[in-house]
């Protein structure tokens, strides 16, 4: 069949401009970020502190929130996550009824601890990541920065980092002398894609 070759030349460039739309477009989805729900199955999130010289570790449920993440666009990133202060476990049922109270965690008018990203950013490590977030534990916010990790799972991501707080900047655990001011905050937290 005989094509006359400005036709061909028409074909051409459209097929090309076709195909470079279409790169485009999957360039485009790539980058845009995918929304995440966390939850508590397949999460830990767990803090030790120093109690009368020994280690203490306890542990949140209620794990909520919304997370957005691409690590092709860290810059759209947002965390949003929240566990239930009531939840607190240490192992010790009598510890944790003190935890809840007033001088510690006043689980009862304040049931929520909170983290909310402020900015994401790559970090120099091949895989890691950067937060600056605030956290909100009994109303008061106060902020903080960290590394974490970002492991993709077949249904949603696995973000793990930790970082240190000193409890009398929120107020819990009162003037005691016997129980060290800074903790260790450890977050393995699954994230299902949406």
């Amino acid at each position: 069949m005989f094509i006359p070759k400005a036709c061909e030349t028409l074909y051409k460039m459209y097929m090309k401009n076709l195909l470079l739309a279409f790169a485009a477009t999957i360039s485009v989805t790539c980058m845009v970020a995918q929304n995440y729900t966390p939850v508590d199955n397949g999460s830990d999130i767990k803090f030790s502190i120093k109690n009368f010289g020994l280690t203490v570790n306890g542990r949140f449920k209620g794990l909520k929130g919304r997370i957005t993440f691409n690590p092709a666009n860290v810059a759209a990133a947002s965390f949003s996550a929240t566990v239930d202060a009531t939840t607190v476990n240490t192992g010790n049922g009598t510890r944790d009824g003190h935890l809840k109270k007033e001088e510690y965690f006043n689980a009862g008018k304040y049931p929520v601890i909170s983290l909310v990203s402020t900015g994401v950013t790559n970090a120099t490590a091949g895989g890691s990541f950067n937060m600056e977030a605030k956290i909100t534990i009994k109303g008061i916010t106060k902020a903080v920065s960290f590394p974490f990790k970002a492991t993709q799972k077949a249904d949603g991501y696995l973000f793990e980092g930790a970082f240190k707080l000193n409890r009398r900047d929120f107020g819990v655990g009162g003037k005691s002398v016997v129980m060290s001011d800074n903790l260790t905050v450890s977050l393995s937290v699954f994230a299902k894609k949406n």
